[in-house]
């Protein structure tokens, strides 16, 4: 474990395990949620689609839109063994596992090569997609142009809240989606020289580069782990390779 901590601004809620890895890092994350999440409290219209599209599969973008489905297999949906489900990468598809079910993820984790997998299929006519209200549309789009029916199901709220810089330094921030950046954007903004940026994927570091010309970090693979590791190796990295260092 690195004695020689550095506080990094982390805009996502961790977990206990993620927290103590980010310390043996060398990493002491200040956490402040660009995000939160409210899920209906009567799920009879979401239901009723489900029912209706009963030979449509599903699809998984997110551990939200799961912990969805996890409500609505408490109110009583029976998952069909035929329906196929697809989700967007190791972590949704976990969440579906924890469940009981079977997902396909593409080999690439993102709603791009998501679409294509789902397409690439060739018997797919139409597509349960379960999503938040803040949720892009390029997935849909790439499967309508190829005849693939998406019913889009809304089954969760992201309010965005403002994110300030806390008052003591830090090394680096961390953000996990486009929404987490706008709300940082909506808060302390990217006007002026900040640490360095890391993102979680390809698609939030699209999402930064929108609001700024410094440069940003990519993960290699969309993971917590991954990215504090990313996070970790940049900072000390830098330290130990600078010109006043001996």
């Amino acid at each position: 474990m690195r004695q020689d901590k550095r506080n990094i601004l982390v805009t996502r809620p961790l977990s206990a395990r993620q927290i103590e890895y980010a310390r043996i890092l060398g990493l002491e994350a200040i956490i402040e949620p660009a995000l939160e999440f409210n899920f209906p409290e009567y799920w009879d219209g979401v239901l009723k689609v489900i029912t209706e599209h009963s030979k449509s599969d599903w699809i998984f973008t997110s551990t939200n839109g799961v912990k969805a489905l996890e409500e609505l297999m408490d109110a009583g949906l029976q998952v069909r063994p035929e329906v196929q489900l697809f989700a967007v990468g190791s972590k949704t598809q976990e969440a579906l596992q924890e469940l009981g079910l079977e997902a396909k993820i593409p080999r690439t984790e993102d709603s791009k090569h998501l679409a294509e997998l789902i397409i690439e299929e060739g018997k797919i006519n139409s597509v349960i997609y379960f999503h938040g209200n803040l949720s892009r549309d390029e997935m849909t789009e790439r499967l309508e142009k190829n005849g693939i029916e998406v019913i889009e199901l809304e089954v969760y709220e992201t309010v965005i809240n403002p994110v300030q810089m806390p008052e003591k330094t830090i090394s680096a921030i961390l953000f996990y989606s486009p929404s987490a950046v706008k709300g940082f954007a909506q808060g302390e903004g990217f006007e002026k020289e900040l640490p360095p940026l890391f993102a979680i994927g390809p698609t939030t570091g699209k999402a930064l580069k929108e609001h700024t010309d410094q440069h940003i970090e990519i993960a290699r693979q969309p993971d917590t782990e991954v990215l504090l590791r990313t996070t970790s190796d940049y900072i000390f990295n830098q330290v130990e390779h600078s010109p006043s260092k001996k």
